[in-house]
């Protein structure tokens, strides 16, 4: 009997990964949906126009950027040219306060560090799959923390969101 639930399993895995290679399409379980010509992807550095966030803002973001999607697509990065190109700008870092405290309504109980970012990516064979848009994701934090404090655990959170976003506009055509 144990056999043949094994078999009944091993032959729906066959069947979903034969069909799986049809109609052109490469698919993942990360919900990736490209053209099987495209092969490589190419981040030129984005830059730091938000004069208030830390300096190397633009190059962290490039490098995450690529990280994420080596690790969730069998795209190989090249330095320029690639089939899918991302390029653009972080041009904003904002601290803004939240909600006025309960005993003092001059003084916030929470912050919120928003952080945008340009995105121009260009896909080389479908343009209409290429876009120019911004990106934007906050994280609240108390007030009585400096940003400086909790800046880098708050900009992985931020920029994984926005990188999340920046993939399922760019490959998972969410």
């Amino acid at each position: 009997m144990k056999s043949n639930k094994f078999f009944s399993c091993l032959s729906c895995l066959w069947l979903v990964f034969s069909l799986s290679g049809c109609a052109g399409v490469n698919f993942t379980f990360t919900g990736v949906n490209l053209d099987p010509k495209i092969k490589t992807f190419s981040v030129t550095t984005f830059y730091n126009e938000a004069p208030n966030g830390p300096s190397n803002m633009g190059i962290d973001f490039s490098e995450r950027l690529k990280e994420y999607f080596q690790r969730n697509t069998s795209l190989k990065l090249v330095d320029r040219g690639g089939d899918l190109e991302f390029e653009g700008t972080v041009n904003g870092f904002r601290v803004s306060p939240l909600a006025p405290g309960a005993n003092d309504r001059e003084q916030a109980e929470q912050q919120r560090l928003t952080v945008n970012v340009k995105v121009n990516f260009i896909n080389n064979y479908d343009d209409t799959q290429s876009f120019n848009q911004a990106f934007s994701f906050y994280e609240d934090f108390p007030a009585e923390q400096n940003v400086q404090d909790v800046e880098a655990d708050l900009l992985d959170v931020i920029f994984e969101a926005i990188i999340l976003d920046i993939f399922n506009k760019s490959v998972a055509n969410w």
